[in-house]
This record gives C-alpha cells, structure tokens and sequence, in this order.
C-alpha cells in the first residue's frame, strides 16, 4: 500500500513541474514575442516616460538602443520558451533536473538585480514590483523543485506512467 501511495506522490510532483514548465512556456512565449514586437511597452520598465502616444521620442539614439536591447532579449525568451517546452517532453532525468536547476540561478540573479535597481535608482516605477515578484516566485518554485524534491520527480510523466 506504501509503494502505491509514493507513486502517486511522484506523478502529482511530476505533474506539478509539468505544470510549471508549462506555465513558464507560455508565459515566456508571450513575454518574448510581446517584447520582440513592440519593445516601446517594455520601455515602462525602464523609466520610460507617456508622451501621449505609444512612440516615445523615436528620434531618441538612446531609445532606439533601449528598443533593440528589449528586442534581443525578447528573442531570448522566445528561445528559452521552446527549450522549456523541449524540455517538458522529454523523460530524462538529468537534463530536467539540470534545466530546473539553471532557471533557479537565472531567476534568483535576475530578482537580486531588479531588487538592487529599484531600491537605488530614482527612474523605477512603482509597477516595477511586480517584475520583482514575478522572478522573486520563479525564482522560488525552481528552487523548490531544485532542492526540496528528490531526483525521481524530474524523470518524465511517461517514466511515471511505465
């Protein structure tokens, strides 16, 4: 009865990392392409001032560098989307065990350094908090699974199913 109980417990962790993959999958998708195709929106972020309209000083040199920074890091998380969505598919392990663990680095770094900017420059709108917390419960669920679940929960629900 103990062994079909721990089995269950593994399929409802396996599901909820599933679950997470997912989640970040899809949200990364539309951040990514959000910010690929209209970076002006992520500029807010930034300090980035209404000018009554949805173009902010297009003539700006600094601007047009914010834009194409915004734009290659939403390239980035278009990628890092699919690779996550890659990863969800698979059975292996290691190579989800090590994905989990990388995105608990990435997001723990990311939400020190948005933390450290907003707490020390003048520019960062109050909305910034909710970048800070987004990455602050990313970085808090990956970490979850990275320290907290034993490495059989990172092999795929079809190891589960098996």
């Amino acid at each position: 009865m103990m062994l079909g109980a721990s089995s269950t417990s593994a399929t409802l962790q396996k599901q909820r990392l599933n679950l997470l993959l997912t989640a970040h999958a899809a949200v990364a998708a539309v951040c990514g392409v959000g910010a690929f195709l209209l970076p002006h929106l992520f500029c807010f972020f930034l300090g980035e001032e209404w000018h009554g309209s949805w173009r902010w000083n297009p003539d700006d040199g600094q601007v047009k560098i914010t834009h194409v920074i915004i734009r290659i890091y939403g390239a980035l998380i278009v990628g890092q989307a699919i690779i996550v969505w890659q990863v969800k598919q698979t059975d292996d392990g290691a190579l989800r065990r090590g994905v989990v663990k990388a995105y608990f680095v990435v997001f723990t770094l990311t939400f020190l350094a948005l933390l450290r900017a907003h707490l020390t420059d003048s520019t960062w709108h109050v909305i910034n908090w909710l970048n800070i917390l987004l990455f602050g419960a990313l970085a808090a669920f990956y970490g979850w699974f990275s320290w907290v679940n034993p490495p059989p929960v990172f092999e795929g629900l079809g190891k589960a199913m098996s």
